[in-house]
């Protein structure tokens, strides 16, 4: 049976194939990396909602032996998102904010061993970046929609795993807070993204001829550069 690669963005290569028996979507966690059967006909919206719902933990899954425990040593540092642990004297866990930076305080004596501590880590890990891309992403698109003459009518942020963006005919802009994670001129090229299809809502030539305009005609660049482009998040 002939399998496709898709490129993930935070997942890596995604091993497709279609089983004309198949009846549902089917995903399964190989070592290193997601494999997804599809029946005939499945539009890619079902197969991203498939993904962003069950990759997650396919990941870790097809990681499991990898998988980096979140301890007082623990430390994810990228351009523009860091959560780091320290020991604190209460009793209490709480996250404390400075910029970019979220640092989990915890009580001394925590057992950081188990696997219910381990899976409650890396949630409290996720609401640290929600709460630093709630805190930034929308403010850059707003500065780079001035900045570039384009109208949108909102802004929400996504947990989303499968997609960057996306933009309604109606002009409201949708962000995964993964973005906070890509470097600024990579999250600047995916708002910048969504921007332009307020404008043209596809992928024509005008559309990218949109984008060089509005990216010094780096656009083809850019893309590549965000498909190659991976978080370890």
């Amino acid at each position: 049976m002939q399998y496709n690669v898709v490129e993930h963005p935070l997942y890596g290569k995604i091993r497709v194939k279609v089983n004309p028996r198949a009846r549902r979507i089917i995903l399964r966690a190989r070592e290193g990396f997601i494999e997804v059967t599809l029946p005939p006909g499945v539009t890619r919206k079902a197969f991203d909602a498939a993904v962003d719902k069950y990759g997650a933990k396919l990941w870790a899954l097809s990681r499991a032996t990898t998988l980096e425990v979140i301890d007082g040593t623990y430390k994810y540092e990228s351009e523009r998102f860091c959560f780091c642990l320290s020991e604190g004297e209460k009793r209490d866990f709480f996250i404390r904010y400075d910029g970019f930076r979220a640092t989990f305080i915890y009580p001394q004596n925590t057992d950081f061993h188990s696997e219910e501590m381990q899976q409650w880590l890396r949630r409290v890990r996720v609401t640290a970046l929600r709460r630093v891309a709630s805190e930034n992403l929308p403010r850059r698109l707003d500065y780079l929609s001035r900045r570039f003459n384009f109208c949108y009518n909102g802004v929400s942020l996504s947990d989303s795993h499968s997609r960057w963006g996306s933009c309604s005919s109606r002009g409201n802009i949708s962000l995964s807070i993964y973005l906070q994670l890509l470097p600024e001129h990579l999250a600047d090229y995916v708002m910048l993204h969504e921007l332009c299809h307020t404008v043209e809502m596809n992928h024509s030539p005008r559309f990218w001829e949109l984008m060089d305009n509005v990216t010094d005609g780096k656009s083809k660049q850019l893309r590549h550069e965000l498909k190659s482009y991976r978080t370890s998040f």
